[in-house]
């Protein structure tokens, strides 16, 4: 999508190691077409049979992800790739969406947050590096040896950012933050940004809310733009089950669209 400065914009996903991952991925991506069919849609995955797919109708890209020799050893690799997205992504404007994140509202309102800063995300549910319980003590004492308790975490499940200098430093620093520990990416991120003393344009929490969170404003319609169903709910297929709630015709496309690709992984698993 070209929009009235020149630059183009798109959106990026990263669907790794399984493929119930795609499978979110592309249930994602195909609903955020249907909601904004103008803007392009590029999945970032580590098995090239997946380019195969025909998706040229949905208006989604499958690319090989640029995999590091020893990536796969690795329990984080789609962590690694989103430290990454700044040499990846095709696009001058890009929106980064986790793939257990579903789209409930057409998004156009977000791009407009690249008018304070070049790069912008939402505050995690648990706001500051002190409040942060769900990453490995080594890496939380870590950080807060750096930096005081009191610094927001933001969530990494959704970005949006303008390629230049400054956003390209800020994805290298991450990558060498994410090197430290290997694991979870979000307090990388904020040791990267402490860093680079890049600005932040905070999202409101209705672009990037968990299920949980969102129930009131489910209740009046469309109050919702992007629902993140974190946690393990991709693989508990709690995922799955909220995203045939509002998009069964979707669930099904996809279903479809990877019978052969689930067939043959079972094939191989036998």
């Amino acid at each position: 999508m070209m929009h009235r400065d020149g630059f183009n914009r798109g959106v990026i996903y990263c669907a790794t190691n399984r493929t119930i991952f795609l499978e979110a991925a592309l249930i994602s991506a195909i609903a955020f077409r249907q909601l904004n069919p103008e803007i392009p849609v590029t999945i970032v995955c580590d098995d090239s049979t997946y380019q195969n797919l025909a998706l040229a109708t949905c208006g989604i890209e499958l690319v090989k992800a640029p995999i590091e020799s020893d990536d796969h050893s690795l329990a984080f690799v789609s962590r690694n790739l989103k430290t990454r997205l700044a040499t990846i992504t095709p696009y001058q404007e890009t929106l980064y969406i986790d793939s257990d994140m579903l789209p409930l509202k057409p998004i156009d309102p977000i791009w407009s947050y690249l008018s304070t800063a070049d790069f912008a995300m939402a505050v995690d549910r648990l706001p500051t590096i002190a409040q942060c319980d769900h990453i490995a003590p080594v890496e939380r004492d870590y950080t807060m040896e750096l930096l005081p308790g009191e610094t927001i975490q933001f969530n990494s499940g959704l970005m949006l950012w303008r390629s230049n200098a400054e956003t390209k430093e800020l994805f290298e620093q991450w990558q060498q933050e994410w090197q430290c520990f290997k694991k979870h990416d979000q307090l990388a991120m904020v040791r990267a940004l402490a860093k680079t003393q890049l600005q932040v344009a905070q999202l409101p929490v209705n672009y990037n809310i968990s299920p949980i969170d969102a129930a009131p404003l489910l209740l009046p319609k469309n109050e919702v733009y992007l629902l993140h169903c974190w946690g393990g709910q991709v693989a508990s297929g709690d995922y799955r089950r909220i995203a045939r709630q509002f998009y069964p015709q979707i669930v099904d496309r996809v279903d479809a669209l990877l019978s052969g690709v689930k067939e043959e992984t079972l094939a191989t698993l036998s």
